[in-house]
């Protein structure tokens, strides 16, 4: 066999050890971010904007996530650590009934630097696209600056 270790020394404990870690991993991979079914829709790059210029940046895709999950994927960046912490907010949205229904929002951590992470919604059986409406955030003391948002759709 090519590519294989072998273990002579308790085989079968070894076998039955490897195929729990094995089982466990795909387990965890796909309760915690599955694979994406299609390549992803891009989405940016948006920035958030201030008086002092761009402060904070952001880009993706969303993709159907295995028929399954619409998914955001993001990346998000504080452009000038120091005076905010950036995130992102993204809000899901179904076609139902010939209108696009909100399905609530998520944000993610906030960073003085740089980020990523997936983000998911369960596909809604009664509904025929999914939606996704994603800005860049920095936090501040009144009001959070955010940047135009990033619209990009699936039908499924």
């Amino acid at each position: 066999m090519r590519g294989v270790a072998v273990i002579r020394v308790g085989t079968r404990r070894a076998l039955t050890a490897v195929a729990t870690v094995v089982a466990s991993l795909c387990a965890s991979s796909t309760l915690i971010a599955p694979a994406a079914h299609a390549a992803g829709k891009p989405w940016g790059t948006i920035y958030t904007r201030t008086s002092a210029g761009n402060a904070a940046a952001a880009h993706g895709d969303f993709a159907n996530n295995g028929n399954v999950y619409a998914t955001v994927g993001a990346n998000w960046t504080d452009l000038r650590s120091g005076d905010g912490k950036a995130y992102v907010k993204i809000e899901f949205f179904f076609y139902k009934n010939q209108k696009w229904e909100s399905d609530g929002t998520s944000q993610t951590p906030d960073t003085s630097s740089s980020a990523s992470g997936p983000f998911s919604r369960r596909l809604k059986v009664d509904a025929s696209a999914a939606r996704a409406a994603i800005k860049v955030c920095i936090k501040s003391v009144f009001v959070d600056p955010c940047s135009p948002e990033a619209i990009v759709s699936f039908n499924y």
